[in-house]
C-alpha cells in the first residue's frame, strides 16, 4: 500500500515501538520538514497516534506509535490461526462454544459503538454514521459510505473483510455482521453484495426511513 519514504518511515516505528521525530531524523536520509508531513498525514489517516512525553522541565516531547490500522498494514497469521482453531473445535463437536464466542464478541463491538455515540444525539443518522466509520477504519474494513437519495437508502460498503480466514470456516461473522448494522441503525439492514460469495465488497442498504 505504501511505498518509499512513509514504507520506510512505517517500517521503522514498526521495529521501534515508538519514535520522536528527532529520532526518525537519526535513522532515516529524510528532512525533518518531510518528516512532519509524513507524521501529520499518517496520523490524519488513522495509521499513527501521538502521545506527548515529559521528561523534565520545558515542553514535552512528541512521539508517536502505530495504531490497530497502522499496525495491520505488517503481515500476519492470527487469521489463519483463528481458522485452524475453529476447525478443531468442529472438528471436537464444540460448535456451540464457536457460536458463544462469535455471539458474544458482535455484542461487545455493538456496546462499544452504542458508547462511542453521545446519548443526546442517539438519533443523529450523521453522527452514527461518524461513529462506525472510525470503528471500521479501525478494524481494518476500509469502509465507504453512500447515500441513495432516490431510494432513500444508506449504503455501507467494506472494501476489506479482516476475518476472511474465518469466515472460510463459519459464516456466523457475516450472519452477525447483518444484525450488528440492524441493532446499531433500529432499521432493516440488508446485504446486498458478499465477499465471501465473490463479490469485490461487501455492501448493507439500510433505509432511512424505518
Amino acid at each position: 500500500m505504501f511505498t518509499g519514504s512513509k514504507k520506510e518511515l512505517l517500517n521503522l516505528i514498526k521495529r521501534k515501538g515508538t519514535i520522536f521525530i528527532d529520532e526518525a531524523v537519526e535513522h532515516t536520509e529524510l528532512a525533518k520538514t518531510t518528516l512532519r508531513e509524513h507524521f501529520l498525514q499518517l496520523e490524519r489517516d488513522g495509521y499513527l497516534e501521538r502521545d506527548y512525553i515529559r521528561s523534565g522541565p520545558g515542553r514535552p516531547s512528541l512521539q508517536y506509535q502505530l495504531t490497530p490500522k497502522g499496525n495491520s498494514l505488517f503481515p500476519s497469521s492470527e487469521s489463519v490461526l483463528i481458522r485452524k482453531l475453529l476447525r478443531y473445535l468442529k472438528s471436537k463437536g464444540d460448535e456451540e462454544t464457536i457460536e458463544e464466542f462469535f455471539q458474544a464478541f458482535w455484542e461487545e463491538r455493538l456496546e462499544e459503538a452504542d458508547k462511542r455515540m453521545d446519548e443526546s444525539l442517539a438519533d443523529d443518522m450523521q453522527l452514527r454514521v461518524e461513529v462506525l466509520t472510525l470503528m471500521l477504519e479501525e478494524e481494518g474494513f476500509m469502509p465507504e459510505f453512500d447515500l441513495d437519495e432516490a431510494n432513500g437508502t444508506l449504503i455501507v460498503k467494506k472494501c476489506n473483510c479482516p476475518f476472511s480466514e474465518v469466515v472460510k470456516e463459519t459464516q456466523l461473522p457475516c450472519k452477525l455482521e447483518v444484525m450488528f448494522y440492524r441493532k446499531f441503525f433500529n432499521k432493516n439492514a440488508e446485504r446486498k453484495t458478499h465477499i465471501a460469495s465473490g463479490d469485490h465488497a461487501c455492501t448493507y442498504h439500510i433505509p432511512l426511513e424505518k
